[in-house]
């Protein structure tokens, strides 16, 4: 909690610091700052490595781990200064489409690019969404991530009454917005992910398939500093509501998250092993 809050100090001064700068020595500080900043950070860089490996055995081109701090720079500059990249979007009519069905939407993405501006991207589509997250221990950072967050969204942290909460969402024909990469607070659930066996949680597939719900995969890609690119996979439907619906749901996402990875591991922010055994209620979005 206390380095939390300490954190919290430090992106802020970070925030303030980076807004006196021009756009282009802002991602270019950004990005170096935060490779510079990687090395006080061994076991991270580690699991990066690690995943990197894993990726490009599957056919990925040859990343750095560099790469992905650099990319994380980006991201997080972003986010906590506010600025507007440009944002174009590819595939909004597949999504519209599941959601007129009226069975509500689970919109999953992954800890993948600039995945907090696809809060802000739904909030100007005009959907009624809920984000769910994973709170942090620290009220000081707690309420400075909030602040940085999507206004016209609502948000529901995970925990007692999350269940509940989002059964009365999709009811209603809502959408839930969802990270759908890393298990927070379960074992997970085993698939096959660039050829070794991974683990993706495994909640959002049982509402779905509980819910007759869709899950929309959606990315926020980084095509260069300050340029964005938001891809709408097309929706995956249940097949039925037992066991057997929810693996093949996560069976299909996980080819899904697959192709992403191989194409973009430079964007993939995850800073412990994916191919080993998860660690409930340590991954947090920063």
């Amino acid at each position: 909690m206390i380095r939390e809050t300490f954190w919290s100090w430090g992106l802020r001064a970070a925030a303030a610091w980076a807004r006196r700068w021009s756009p282009d020595k802002r991602y270019r500080r950004a990005g170096a700052f935060a490779v510079a900043a990687s090395r006080l950070f061994p076991a991270q860089r580690r699991a990066v490595r690690r995943n990197l490996d894993v990726i490009q055995a599957s056919g990925s081109r040859h990343v750095l781990v560099d790469d992905v701090f650099r990319h994380f720079g980006w991201t997080l500059l972003d986010f906590l200064t506010g600025f507007k990249p440009e944002i174009r979007i590819v595939g909004r009519e597949k999504a519209e489409e599941a959601r007129r069905k009226g069975r509500g939407v689970i919109f999953l993405t992954t800890h993948l690019g600039s995945w907090e501006l696809g809060g802000k991207i739904l909030a100007k589509w005009g959907w009624d969404v809920t984000a769910i997250y994973q709170p942090y221990q620290s009220a000081a950072m707690q309420e400075f991530i909030q602040s940085r967050r999507a206004d016209g969204l609502s948000y529901l942290p995970v925990g007692k009454g999350a269940a509940r909460g989002m059964s009365k969402i999709l009811d209603r024909g809502g959408v839930v917005a969802i990270l759908g990469d890393r298990p927070f607070g379960e074992d997970g659930e085993p698939v096959l992910l660039c050829g070794r066996e991974a683990r993706l949680p495994r909640g959002p597939f049982l509402f779905a398939a509980h819910h007759g719900t869709p899950i929309v995969p959606g990315f926020v890609l980084i095509e260069a500093p300050g340029r964005i690119v938001t891809v709408v996979e097309d929706p995956l439907w249940p097949v039925g509501k037992g066991p057997a619906a929810v693996k093949d749901l996560l069976d299909r996402t996980a080819l899904i998250l697959e192709k992403y990875l191989i194409e973009h591991a430079e964007q993939w922010y995850c800073f412990e092993s994916a191919w080993s055994a998860p660690s409930p209620g340590v991954w947090r979005s920063w």
